[in-house]
């Protein structure tokens, strides 16, 4: 769902990690947010047959070749009380359902897009696991038991759910990716001299 703010209220701690940095480390990575991310780039639709695919095979390439292991995280079912905000999200990209539409016209689609991936993923022999629910809250379990070093996911619920380190607006950028260490956040956190974070 989103903590609304979060990451403006992280920014003072964020900064960027080369990619070089990750090296030798193992990541959990939340697929939907690479599925995501590729189907909204303009410079694919109607070029690239399948984005997703693309995207997903790049990506882990070039994090193979500089030695990150990645472990995927599929999303589960999601909790009811997110049926809303998922509704609303689902007509801005694909038009709001008729009653003649089946109640989930986007959500399929989107499940069958995360197939495809996963299979790939099975191709290529990368380890994926699914999620009960949100992925995000599988990343962070698997951050927070040590399992892996740090979660790649847009998503600031996944500090909620227990992540030390979350790598967000992932690119192949030379320059790094934004990240904010667990520590860090609660440090600014404890600086808001008892302001909460829903007051700010």
């Amino acid at each position: 769902m989103g903590v609304t703010d979060l990451w403006s209220i992280l920014n003072p701690v964020r900064r960027h990690v080369p990619l070089e940095s990750l090296t030798g480390k193992t990541l959990a990575v939340d697929l939907s947010i690479w599925v995501c991310e590729a189907q909204m780039v303009k410079q694919m639709i109607g070029v690239v047959n399948k984005p997703h695919l693309r995207n997903l095979f790049f990506r882990i390439s070039s994090l193979s070749l500089l030695g990150v292991k990645l472990v995927f995280v599929s999303e589960g079912e999601a909790p009811k009380i997110k049926a809303d905000t998922m509704k609303k999200r689902n007509e801005q990209r694909y038009g709001p359902s008729t009653k003649a539409a089946p109640a989930k016209p986007g959500r399929s689609y989107f499940k069958s897009v995360l197939k495809e991936c996963l299979l790939m993923l099975e191709c290529l022999g990368i380890p994926w696991v699914q999620a009960a629910g949100e992925a995000e809250a599988m990343c962070a379990y698997l951050n927070a038991h040590g399992l892996v070093d740090g979660c790649i996911t847009n998503d600031g619920d996944a500090f909620l759910y227990g992540a030390q380190t979350v790598y967000r607006n992932f690119t192949m950028n030379v320059k790094g990716i934004p990240g904010v260490r667990k520590i860090q956040a609660i440090k600014l956190i404890e600086s808001l001299n008892g302001e909460t974070l829903l007051q700010r």
